[in-house]
């Protein structure tokens, strides 16, 4: 991110340079202002350029973002030329590049990602050391029960369903992340009674239900935690983001 804002005020104080001598010039017609037009549009070419590169580079990494930004900034400079009617506002006429991100996730067997490091602001700063077991879907369903280990997830899906019964999982004595992001989906959690939990879950749309705290409608959101989780060796962290969805995590 930082490298993005330099290559933005770098080709802002560049630009900014070359408006001046212009007006200094004196030359008929020309508005100082003219030259912010052209500015703004280069800042999502530039972000999207950087974020497709480091996708590419390191065939990983936020490359539908950076597209996206690519695209959107440059039919926005495009209009500036004349050459296509399209302004700031005409962003949601490219809600088809959903499908297309989707039929190339699928065609060349890419997985989709969303970011899961920004979570709850009372979430502690991880050591480097630890590990997250990171399991990604396209699409699919995930059910968890009976006798298992329970290890760090980050779990990335366009559309699923997930079922994690924890009553006889294997929970490690110390702090285990739980992160699913999904853009349509339902998630239902069951923690045993003796396990501290904190969990920030998000739904754009749907409802949420956490040991009966309820939140439904648009942006639904509920930050809970445990009486003992502070004090607790053994707790989880949960962390659920949806756009469209239903969450449910409860004790038993």
């Amino acid at each position: 991110m930082r490298r993005i804002i330099s290559y933005f005020i770098a080709i802002c104080l560049i630009w900014i340079g070359i408006m001046l001598i212009v007006n200094s010039l004196n030359i008929d017609g020309f508005e100082l202002n003219f030259g912010w037009t052209y500015i703004y549009p280069l800042f999502f070419i530039v972000t999207g350029v950087v974020l497709l590169g480091t996708a590419i580079i390191k065939r990983h990494g936020r490359w539908m973002i950076g597209t996206f930004l690519l695209v959107f900034g440059g039919f926005l400079l495009a209009d500036r030329f004349g050459l296509v009617d399209f302004t700031f506002w005409n962003v949601f006429k490219l809600w088809p590049m959903i499908l297309i991100f989707i039929g190339i996730s699928l065609f060349r067997g890419f997985h989709i990602y969303w970011d899961v490091s920004s979570g709850s602001k009372k979430k502690k700063h991880r050591k480097k050391s630890d590990q997250n077991k990171e399991t990604s879907f396209t699409f699919g369903d995930m059910e968890k029960k009976g006798n298992w280990n329970l290890e760090p997830m980050n779990i990335s899906t366009v559309a699923g369903s997930f079922y994690l019964d924890l009553t006889d999982a294997y929970i490690p004595d110390e702090e285990t992340e739980i992160n699913i992001r999904s853009l349509a989906g339902d998630v239902t959690i069951l923690i045993p009674e003796e396990v501290e939990f904190q969990a920030n879950a998000v739904a754009k749309a749907g409802d949420i239900n956490i040991l009966k705290e309820e939140s439904t409608g648009i942006n639904a959101e509920i930050f809970f935690e445990t009486i003992q989780f502070e004090s607790a060796t053994k707790r989880l962290y949960i962390d659920i983001r949806l756009k469209a969805g239903s969450i449910r995590i409860d004790r038993v």
